[in-house]
């Protein structure tokens, strides 16, 4: 973070250099690491019990964090459209915190049965730090989305580290006072406070806390809520999967039970924390290639499946025997790693199809394809199969079923569009 004098005149084009593309590749790295590090603190300084319900937490957080996301894509999108010459409209401010007292009332009324089933040891802790923390996450992640929006990639990406940063620093400190549970899940909550920081000594902050979306208070509610049913339903398939496999599988053993979380988010992170941190990259490129949407996914698509098939091969390999280094009772079969893994990139299709439908403005595609991506997900979680492969199955098959369905959009999208574009042509021709 800088606290020197900013330009009075900030730069509206959004592109994104290659200087800037290092701070946010950085930025994802440094993310993706921390990730490991809470979960090797978690596991190794807490007793069984408390380790499992710690990663049930991080993952309820992380999943509360995602739902939340939803408000970050519409900003980047609303506030990049505004930085593009679109009519200017409300404060970004405004719907986001509206969106984030509505989750967290949501939360307020869910507690009883998260406190019995999700976290019985730390309820008294955790669930007032995360009912506060949503409030303030969905403040946090406006001011992540206008810095992408307005394409302030420097500031983006010293939010995204400093705020990880902070954490750390909070873990460590709870680790030298003495682990315990409690500690633990509020350094986690209280890094969101990186918010304030910012707002306080960066002017170019206060300047992106303010900008103004592309539409009224009421519209941009509604784009919002519904970024956030798909944002929830990407939670329910990614950071939060952990949480919802704890309430399903509660009274499981607690080693098996703790390796399964610990084996979905190590096989998640790689890619889906980089791909989140560029999330708002995503958007801005998309928007430059809304004439070509299938052409502009094909390259990335493809990068995604190689990574998922050589990272799932040395998962197999490696996985059961790094699960032992953040506990040694954890004992998961190499399959489901290599499985986990490969399912990982289909869910990071998922996000960069969701992307790109979102920065066509295709609202209601993308909730429709998430919800129906985490219904068959649930729905599979559910069955009476052993518990390593309904896990395995459910992060394959439903993300598998969530990008037929966007795919199916852009194809029946891009076919309306191929004969229009062919009679301007003619029309075009005749003309010369």
């Amino acid at each position: 973070m800088t606290t020197a004098p900013e330009p009075a005149s900030p730069r509206q084009s959004g592109g994104l250099s290659r200087g800037d593309g290092i701070l946010v590749a950085a930025a994802s790295i440094i993310a993706a690491l921390s990730n490991f590090v809470i979960m090797f603190l978690g596991t190794r300084t807490l007793p069984a019990a408390s380790g499992t319900e710690f990663l049930a937490f991080w993952s309820l957080l992380t999943g509360m964090f995602g739902v939340i996301s939803g408000v970050q894509n519409e900003t980047t999108r609303a506030v990049g459209a505004v930085a593009s010459g679109a009519r200017r409209g409300v404060r970004a401010i405004g719907p986001s915190l509206i969106i984030g007292v509505i989750v967290a009332l949501i939360i307020l009324a869910l507690t009883p049965v998260i406190g019995q089933r999700i976290v019985p040891i730390s309820g008294g802790t955790a669930l007032p730090a995360l009912v506060i923390t949503t409030v303030a996450y969905s403040a946090y992640v406006t001011l992540v989305g206008s810095f992408g929006g307005q394409g302030w990639w420097s500031h983006y990406a010293s939010l995204l580290a400093s705020e990880v940063i902070l954490r750390m620093l909070l873990m460590g400190t709870v680790l030298v006072i003495g682990a315990y549970l409690g500690g633990y899940v509020l350094a986690c909550a209280g890094a969101t406070a990186i918010l304030f920081i910012f707002l306080v000594f960066s002017r170019r902050s206060r300047q992106a806390f303010i900008s103004r979306a592309d539409d009224n208070l009421l519209a941009m509610v509604r784009k919002n809520l519904l970024a956030v049913v798909s944002t929830s339903c990407t939670a329910i398939l990614i950071t939060g999967y952990g949480a919802i496999l704890t309430g399903v599988a509660h009274g499981s053993e607690p080693l098996l039970l703790g390796g399964l979380i610990l084996a979905v988010s190590l096989t998640r992170a790689p890619i889906m924390i980089p791909l989140t941190a560029f999330t708002g990259v995503a958007i801005k490129l998309f928007l430059g290639h809304r004439d070509a949407p299938m052409k502009a996914i094909v390259k990335p698509v493809g990068a995604l499946l190689g990574l998922g098939i050589i990272g799932g091969a040395a998962a197999w390999v490696i996985g059961p025997w790094f699960v032992g280094i953040f506990n040694p009772g954890y004992h998961i079969a190499g399959w489901v790693f290599g499985a986990l893994t490969f399912s990982s990139a289909i869910i990071a299709i998922l996000t960069l199809f969701g992307t790109l439908v979102l920065a066509l403005d295709a609202h209601v595609i993308y909730a429709v394809g998430w919800l129906i991506a985490s219904a068959v997900a649930i729905g599979i979680l559910l069955s009476p199969v052993g518990l390593a492969l309904r896990v395995v199955l459910s992060l394959s098959v439903g993300p598998t079923v969530g990008c037929l369905v966007m795919l199916a959009w852009l194809a029946i999208t891009a076919g309306a569009q191929k004969p229009e574009d062919q009679q301007t042509v003619g029309h075009n021709d005749l003309q010369n």
